[in-house]
């Protein structure tokens, strides 16, 4: 309580000096700082944020209701040059005393170094904002504006000024709207019969209907809607600006008329088709009239190139939309540009169209290959309390286009030399070191030996990728060697969907450290020890653990000491979990729903769910079994489970540069026939910077046990967070957060302790809670942060005190991490 008394007066103290600052230090006596603007509409204050965005002038930025950026700027001087000359002249003594105690070049560096930092608070701060009458009237227009553009005509608008003390004021935006005129009628001039056929088609779509407000954005999506319609519909020539709208508006309703021509530029409208579609390969501004080489036609295509042509026509045409001898349409020529870059192949993408003599259309897809191989390198330098130095580096290599086909095969190798205190050669530097190696061939389409193109169509963006990995490593925890083998079909149904059906996501792990597996979780060896020593005397070493347990802890010791004996079981089951040789043949799903417009978008929301089975068919197809009769491919056990893993997102913008972000996730793991666990790399963990920030990884669960182990996992995890983000300054931004969840256990372990275990609702008490703040300064292409999180609640501790008993700065985890955690 001590610690936290601290805080909360250290808090109070920055936000009550904050406070006592002169927020009106550069307001003259004939100026009025502007602190708050409100809109009443009709006699009520208005609530709708978009309303407020046509307000020209806004009051100083509030960071958790205090104007920090104002407080910033305040502290500079802005007449520093004018205040120290006036300070030589009146104290001529000082000066002369200062100057004669420093040299005339220390006293300049002195004076430059005072100015330039009060220049650096005026740069980096906000000046208040001193009230503006011209900027109101501008306010008044864009109301006045945007209310006629809702279909209030007659809308009044006004401003009053409300005095505040202090030089402050307020300013209320007046709003009489009067009543809303609305569409009466509603009659066409279409003078093409090509475009009034296609109108009367599609007019039951129209969005401007009788009785409905007239709202100008209605009358822009009609106009958009009619644009798109036409030139979807073979109408190249087509340009919404022939469309005009005229209305004839008395007693607050209006006769709306619906007028098109009949021609551009004395040019009549006419569906046009597609004669030829030239495909240009190699496309330069440079080279593009040199002869071409080489030409080939393909299904009504001709597919050019000024050197030998290096792509399959076949496959690309798997990205072409544009089709000989159908009519025009702005959509498939959309389709073929994303779908060509969606490829990584070309540096740009062109499409043009001619017009023909008999007015037909030609097609020229100009296409700018990228340079075919790519070769990336990277280095870094880390340090750790385990690890004292490391050094790493990656070498990546990728070749385009490999099989004529836009595939990219991908290859990068990387290695990192480190200064690890867990090896058997701890005097040495750079005595540990792990490499690693990974290949992908991505494919434009679907491999398969059957056609798929009645299943996921080419629209759909589909792709296979083949990726083999591994790693090995040396003085390194267990020195794990890691296998991996992955067949991924990825495609989408919307601008908004995405699935990705992994028909192979093979893991093979072997561990050939396991005897120093004590020696590096020595946290469950003390365990042991202590166990060893005081019920039977003994001192153990930490290669004779296991054969320890499986002599003495037995169900004779468990009659007395159930607590002790669970506490040994477990430890030994988490040490066959961990340095198990496992083969994990898993079959995934993914569905992910992302409805962000692009990565400006703060409003969006996304939801992701992922469903794996494992070991389902290799252990129908394997005979082989090992002394615990379990099924093994290679002499290697066969993981079999199932998992599901669903995730939910959202993101409200607030205001300007503030964002309410949530998260929520929910994953179960069930391990069922040849399993009775989960793989360890495959389990679930709880902490660090991107998950639950007020305790480290690993540390934490399952459940309400306070086990002390290095690593807790479980196969049922909750974790949810709420952060508020706003902007501080600049580039520094700040974020208040809270962060819920935890693992359990859900299997029918007999060793694992009733704490450990997901009993229903009633588990729910055991969900940890962490709360804290954060700064991250934004460079723009990336993102630094630094998280503190404070133990709110702890379900392990005794009752009466879980919340709030370790809620100090003692206690703090502090998390690094580059870019948001969610």
């Amino acid at each position: 309580m001590k610690n936290n008394f601290i805080i909360l007066l250290i808090l109070l103290t920055i936000i009550l000096s904050f406070s006592a600052c002169n927020t009106l230090k550069y307001v003259s006596e004939n100026e009025k700082m502007l602190i708050d603007n409100a809109i009443i509409v009709n006699g009520k204050k208005n609530v709708d944020n978009e309303i407020n965005d046509y307000i020209v002038q806004r009051p100083n930025q509030l960071v958790l209701g205090v104007p920090i950026p104002l407080h910033f700027y305040n502290l500079g001087n802005k007449n520093y040059e004018t205040n120290y000359d006036k300070w030589k002249l009146e104290n001529p003594n000082w000066y002369k005393f200062t100057s004669s105690v420093f040299s005339d070049k220390q006293t300049r560096g002195l004076r430059n170094f005072k100015y330039n930092m009060h220049q650096w608070y005026l740069k980096n701060g906000e000046a208040p904002v001193i009230f503006d009458s011209k900027k109101a009237l501008q306010t008044v227009g864009n109301l006045t504006q945007h209310y006629y553009n809702e279909g209030y005509f007659k809308a009044k608008v006004s401003f009053e000024e409300v005095a505040v003390k202090n030089k402050k004021l307020k300013i209320n935006y007046k709003i009489e709207t009067d009543k809303l005129f609305t569409i009466d009628s509603i009659s066409t001039n279409i003078e093409s019969k090509v475009l009034d056929s296609i109108y009367i088609a599609n007019s039951k779509h129209s969005f401007i209907k009788k009785e409905s407000p007239f709202k100008l954005s209605l009358f822009v999506n009609e106009q958009n809607r009619l644009s798109d319609l036409f030139r979807n519909s073979g109408v190249y020539r087509f340009n919404k600006n022939a469309i005009t709208f005229e209305a004839d508006s008395s007693n607050f309703t209006s006769d709306v008329a619906l007028i098109i021509n009949d021609s551009i530029g004395g040019v009549p409208f006419k569906i046009q088709k597609i004669k030829r579609i030239n495909v240009f390969t190699d496309y330069s501004y440079n080279t593009k009239d040199n002869p071409v080489n080489d030409t080939v036609q393909y299904e009504g295509y001709t597919f050019l190139s000024h050197k030998k042509l290096k792509y399959n026509p076949k496959y690309l045409l798997n990205t072409i939309f544009i089709e000989p001898n159908e009519v025009y349409k702005d959509i498939t020529r959309e389709l073929t540009r994303k779908h060509l870059r969606g490829l990584n192949n070309f540096r740009s993408v062109d499409i043009k169209y001619t017009e023909l003599e008999d007015d037909m259309l030609e097609a020229n897809i100009n296409l700018t290959p990228l340079e075919k191989y790519s070769v990336g390198i990277s280095t870094e330098l880390t340090h750790s309390n385990i690890r004292q130095l490391g050094i790493s580096g990656k070498l990546s290599f990728s070749n385009r286009n490999v099989f004529k086909g836009a595939e990219i095969l991908n290859f990068s190798i990387q290695g990192s030399f480190l200064d690890s205190k867990d090896a058997a050669d701890n005097e040495t530097l750079l005595n540990a070191w792990e490499v690693g190696g990974d290949v992908s061939l991505e494919l434009p389409r679907f491999f398969l030996p059957f056609k798929s193109d009645k299943i996921v169509q080419k629209s759909n963006s589909p792709k296979t990728t083949f990726t083999l990995g591994t790693s090995l490593q040396k003085n390194i925890g267990l020195d794990k060697q890691r296998f991996t083998g992955i067949v991924d079909y990825t495609w989408e149904t919307s601008k908004y969907e995405k699935h990705s059906f992994q028909l192979l996501n093979a893991q093979f792990i072997q561990n050939l450290n396991v005897d120093s597996y004590f020696d590096i979780y020595k946290s469950e060896f003390n365990e042991i020890q202590n166990i060893a020593s005081t019920y039977f005397n003994q001192e153990i070493t930490t290669t004779n653990v296991i054969p320890f347990i499986n002599d003495n802890i037995d169900a004779n010791f468990e009659q007395t000491n159930p607590t002790e004996f669970r506490i040994a079981q477990n430890i030994k089951k988490r040490h066959n979990i961990i340095t198990e040789d496992v083969l994990v043949p898993a079959i995934a799903y993914t569905y992910t729903l992302n409805n962000s417009e692009n990565y400006k978008d703060k409003d969006f929301s996304f939801f992701r769910a992922r469903i794996v089975s494992s070991g389902n068919l290799t252990t129908l197809l394997s005979n082989e079994k090992d002394e615990n009769n379990v099924k093994t491919l290679l002499k290697t056990p066969i993981a079999q489970y199932i998992r599901t893993d669903l995730e939910y997102k959202r993101f409200w913008n607030i205001s300007l540069e503030n964002i309410l972000a949530f998260r929520s996730f929910l994953g179960i793991a069930i391990p069922y026939n040849n399993s009775k666990t989960i793989p360890f790399s495959r389990s679930y963990f709880i902490g660090g910077p991107n998950d639950l920030r007020a305790w480290r990884i690993y540390n934490l669960g399952p459940g309400s046990s306070q086990s002390g182990l290095e690593y807790n996992v479980g196969n049922l995890k909750f974790i949810s967070s709420l952060e508020y983000r706003f902007k501080i300054l600049n580039s520094i931004k700040g974020a208040l957060f809270v962060d819920a969840g935890n693992i359990w256990d859900i299997t029918n372990s007999s060793v694992s302790l009733p704490e450990e275990k997901f009993n229903g609702f009633k588990s729910l008490q055991d969900i940890a809670i962490g709360s804290g703040f954060g700064i991250r300064y934004d460079l723009s292409f990336i993102l630094l942060r630094l998280d503190l999180g404070f133990k709110t609640y702890e379900p392990y501790l005794p009752k009466g005190e879980k919340w709030f008993n370790n809620y100090n700065f003692n206690h703090t985890v502090y998390n690094f991490g580059i870019s948001y955690p969610f």
